[in-house]
């Protein structure tokens, strides 16, 4: 009787050298360079691990859909959230002419700033 008539053959001894080619474009692209991880944005090590880095100066960022969403990411209680959100918050309200961009969104800033506040946790 033949090994083909028996059913499937098993070689329980041998290892394949191969790679599967998931594994062989993760190792090709290691090799040819580093990927960027999104939190490289949040913490590059080149610059102070303590700031923002803008991709645009905050001047230039219009304030209605960010400084409400940093104003209720106030709530948030993990890294890098709590971070980006307070630091965020504070260097907008900083920017020259930040309380004219304010002043219309303050129903809106008001609503965030309750939900932070009205929050259980002591941390924020």
């Amino acid at each position: 009787m033949s090994a083909s008539s028996r059913g499937p053959s098993r070689n329980t001894g041998l290892r394949s050298k191969t790679t599967s080619p998931a594994l062989a474009s993760s190792s090709t692209s290691s090799a040819s360079g580093v990927r960027a991880k999104p939190s490289d944005k949040l913490n590059p090590k080149t610059i102070d691990p303590h700031k923002l880095q803008w991709e645009r100066p905050p001047e230039t960022i219009p304030f209605d859909p960010l400084l409400i969403n940093l104003a209720e990411g106030l709530r948030e209680t993990r890294h890098p959230y709590t971070f980006v959100s307070q630091e965020g918050f504070k260097e907008l309200l900083m920017v020259p002419g930040a309380a004219d961009k304010a002043l219309p969104l303050l129903p809106k800033l008001a609503a965030a700033l309750k939900g932070a506040l009205v929050c259980r946790l002591y941390i924020i």
